[in-house]
């Protein structure tokens, strides 16, 4: 199993600056490859509304990518309608160049509705902006040149300049959080990324996401499908399992309370899945959030990642740095997840070592 740490950029003025987050992530970044994380991934989003504080992700992974030398650096997502391709398509180009072959296209296509307004952009054309943008990045990275006709984008004989160093290009994974977007990247070709508590909540609904998601990639005719297909999960580990639920519950009280206003509302046609999702969480308490989540003492975290480790999950994506949590907290939450709980589903010998600390 392959674990990798994604940040939304969770950010309150008023606990710490951006400017002072910003170099927390870094370290956090830094961190990570040091206690042996496979990637490290950041989001997307626009304006104060969200509390979130990357509008670029490609350009804090840059960064990143001056400070490690091991780690994979994913945008964990690039909304793509509310971007152009092709200078999507360069930046990331460009950050594989830096970071020597490491870089990864996570994308989506958006759910809060002040980011497209932002934009001068209709939600009702989200989706097949997204198509398009995909298939316009993908062609720029494994042609030599190409034109694109659709019904947003219009390119005439584009030769992108660099080329990434990965062949034929760095890995994409769609974004799928809603009815049907597994299989619907399945028969597009491309690996699906989850946000697990979006689209398939226990261990068992994650387990027919996938079949569905291969049945779709093998009756497209793409061959065999991709087992790594990263599912995202909030998480926090303490050193009692009431120390990590209540530390979760402050934050998650504080996260969600600004956050979910800003989600898309019933009625907008694409979006129903997400809309019941943040009427959901803007009311969940930490019980309900905690069946969602990774929270516990190292042996508790363990109990839970081994439900879905069991049905032949192989990546999973924790997100520590969320709610305002102070940086000394998160590190810790990383460093007891990194020492006791990620060992026990590498290997047989590490997995022996694991379980004499989780008793």
């Amino acid at each position: 199993m392959r674990f990798s740490i994604l940040t939304l950029g969770d950010n309150y003025a008023e606990l710490r600056s951006h400017e002072r987050f910003y170099q927390e992530v870094l370290e956090e970044a830094e961190y990570a490859e040091e206690l042996g994380f496979d990637g490290f991934w950041v989001g997307e989003h626009h304006f104060q509304p969200s509390y979130r504080v990357f509008p670029s992700p490609q350009m804090m992974l840059a960064a990143i990518s001056q400070r490690t030398r091991r780690i994979r650096l994913g945008t964990g997502v690039n909304i793509l309608p509310l971007n152009d391709p092709i200078r999507l398509a360069e930046d990331l180009a460009e950050l594989d160049l830096l970071s020597h072959g490491r870089a990864c296209l996570g994308a989506g296509r958006g759910y809060q509705p002040h980011e497209f307004a932002g934009f001068h952009i209709s939600m009702d054309s989200a989706r097949e902006r997204f198509w398009e943008c995909l298939e316009i990045i993908r062609r720029a990275w494994t042609e030599e040149q190409f034109s694109y006709h659709g019904k947003y984008y219009h390119y005439e004989n584009i030769a992108l300049l660099p080329q990434p160093v990965q062949k034929p290009a760095p890995p994409i994974y769609v974004a799928a959080a809603s009815q049907g977007s597994a299989e619907e990247a399945g028969r597009r070709g491309y690996p699906f990324a989850c946000a697990q508590f979006a689209a398939a909540p226990t261990p068992q609904e994650v387990a027919s996401q996938i079949e569905r998601f291969n049945q779709s990639y093998i009756e497209a005719g793409h061959g065999e499908p991709p087992d790594d297909l990263p599912h995202v999960f909030w998480t926090h580990v303490a050193d009692s399992a009431t120390q990590a639920l209540d530390e979760a519950d402050l934050a998650m009280k504080r996260k969600l309370g600004s956050s979910t206003r800003q989600w898309v509302k019933p009625g907008v046609a694409g979006y129903e899945a997400f809309a019941r999702l943040g009427q959901f969480l803007a009311t969940a308490t930490i019980e309900q959030l905690d069946a969602l989540s990774i929270f516990g003492d190292p042996p508790r975290c363990v109990e839970k990642i081994r439900k879905y480790w069991q049905i032949g999950l192989k990546h999973l994506m924790v997100m520590f740095d969320w709610g305002g949590m102070p940086q000394r907290t998160i590190f810790h939450s990383m460093e007891l997840f990194a020492k006791y709980v990620m060992p026990y589903f590498t290997d047989e010998e590490q997995r022996a070592d694991s379980a004499s600390h989780v008793k």
